[in-house]
């Protein structure tokens, strides 16, 4: 398998992925459909971040560690985001289950990483580094305080998580797939700026998401049980 070819492959599923997401995000919440694409999008992520590795395998010119490290960031990443979504929804019931070892290695490991690339960014004058650190950042930032956290959980807990990485993951399918349909239809010379621009552009709405539909549900930011109990879920999209 030759570089293009691994990147013509990793832009098929990405591209699968990126179907894969609307389908569930448009259903109603908690039907059939809404379930079957769900698990279809999650195991569609694990293809989406092994299609990485032949790219930094095969890729051209002299071994780069910061390429290897940024993107090993971002298939890691990518994992541990899809895994809170689907096991928030498996393990609503069993908490401990939900942050357990597996939990508490990847939180620390990709808040490390972000450390790292946003480190790497600052020093290169890289924006688009910089911006995909938040990744690791928020995300490890969160699993770590979550997994030593003692006090009663609130009720919505699972889906707090769950919400926080169907929107997050709205970023990570839209941000490149967007940067590449600018440069092929408008600007072919774009660059790593306009790459990070499209990236903080997606955040922003990934946020935004987040904060609609967790008014929607009654779902707070907040992991601990205190204030208002969450309203019954409307059984519509």
């Amino acid at each position: 398998m030759g570089f293009d070819l691994a990147v013509s492959a990793h832009v098929l599923v990405g591209s699968m992925a990126l179907l894969l997401y609307w389908i569930p995000l448009l259903a109603v919440k908690g039907s059939a459909p809404h379930k079957a694409a769900g698990r279809f999008f999650f195991a569609m992520l694990v293809v989406v971040a092994a299609s990485v590795g032949p790219m930094l395998f095969l890729r051209p010119g002299a071994f780069d560690p910061g390429y290897v490290v940024q993107f090993a960031y971002l298939a890691l990443c990518l994992i541990t985001v899809g895994t809170i979504g689907w096991t928030a929804i498996r393990w609503k019931s069993a908490p401990e289950r939900f942050r357990g070892r597996h939990f508490r290695m990847l939180g620390p490991s990709i808040f490390a990483l972000g450390v790292i690339v946003l480190a790497a960014g600052l020093a290169k004058g890289d924006p688009l580094p910089v911006v995909l650190s938040w990744v690791g950042l928020a995300y490890g930032g969160a699993m770590m305080r979550f997994a030593w956290m003692r006090a009663p959980l609130h009720p919505a807990w699972w889906l707090n998580w769950h919400l926080n990485a169907t929107c997050g993951l709205f970023s990570a399918v839209h941000g490149t797939f967007l940067f590449v349909i600018w440069r092929w239809a408008v600007d072919p010379h774009a660059g790593r700026e306009t790459a990070a621009a499209f990236q903080l552009a997606v955040l922003v709405a990934a946020i935004a998401l987040r904060l609609w539909f967790g008014h929607a549900r009654r779902v707070p930011l907040r992991f601990s049980k205190r204030g208002v109990e969450p309203l019954r879920m409307p059984a519509r999209g």
